[in-house]
């Protein structure tokens, strides 16, 4: 399920180049439910050790993007576009309610109106779906050093064990939401002319994370595709990677 939210201003917005932070906590001031805001901060899903939030989100798009780099900045025309997913319909719905009853939310120093809500469930029939990343798609593993310290390498799409790991992390969160493992235990995603450019360095409250945009074909279960679109794809969804749409969808760009 998909919220595609249409944000208005009187002028330009401005904004820090990592930004992240600020739409998260948006998305969880603006539930209107207290409880499952403080449940989805605080704790999330729990399974195997591992806690999902269950929801992901995209960059922030407007009509027009300035990167200032001396500022660090970023300055977006509006209207400004983003897309909230989520597999648990109670989420959005919440988010939503919250939404049309404040009628506005802040990102950083500015106020946003809501001017529009969409609510879209694009629905997976067939075992191959093309997709785009609406947020960088990050991958890493944790690994000692020869010093002797850990230290977190990300994977690249062109990497075998980038497949192998998006594949387990999918699979977790179908557990977690279906409550047991998808019909078909086959996945593979392929990278469709993916270059340097698509590589994205960001970070997430002064930590490095390094992530893909791009088109991708997945291969596996319908069931899991869905997982993919809702959920996201990787690691640190809930912190605005992952987020993906079919190719050649109407989603706003």
């Amino acid at each position: 399920m998909q919220l595609n939210l249409t944000l208005q201003a009187n002028g330009p917005v401005q904004l820090p180049i990592q930004y992240n932070h600020l739409v998260q906590g948006f998305i969880y001031q603006s539930m209107d439910n207290p409880l499952l805001r403080k449940y989805l901060h605080e704790h999330g899903f729990l399974f195997e050790k591992r806690r999902f939030k269950l929801f992901t989100f995209s960059r922030l798009m407007g009509q027009k993007a300035h990167f200032h780099q001396k500022k660090k900045g970023l300055t977006l025309t509006p209207p400004l576009h983003l897309l909230i997913c989520s597999p648990i319909p109670f989420i959005l719905q919440e988010l939503g309610t919250g939404l049309l009853r404040q009628g506005r939310v802040r990102l950083g120093r500015t106020q946003l109106e809501v001017s529009q809500i969409e609510i879209n469930s694009p629905k997976v029939s067939q075992g191959r779906i093309a997709v785009r990343m609406f947020s960088p798609l990050t991958v890493y593993s944790t690994l000692p050093s020869i010093e002797g310290r850990n230290y977190t390498y990300y994977y690249t799409p062109f990497e075998p064990r980038f497949g192998e790991l998006v594949h387990a992390n999918l699979i977790k969160k179908y557990k977690l939401i279906h409550g047991s493992p998808p019909p078909e235990k086959h996945f593979a995603i392929e990278p469709l002319n993916i270059t340097e450019k698509d590589h994205k360095v960001t970070s997430y409250k002064n930590f490095i994370i390094k992530g893909w945009m791009g088109d991708y074909k997945l291969h596996g279960d319908p069931g899991l595709l869905q997982v993919a679109l809702n959920a996201g794809l990787g690691a640190k969804n809930s912190q605005g990677y992952g987020c993906c749409v079919l190719k050649n969808s109407k989603t706003k760009e």
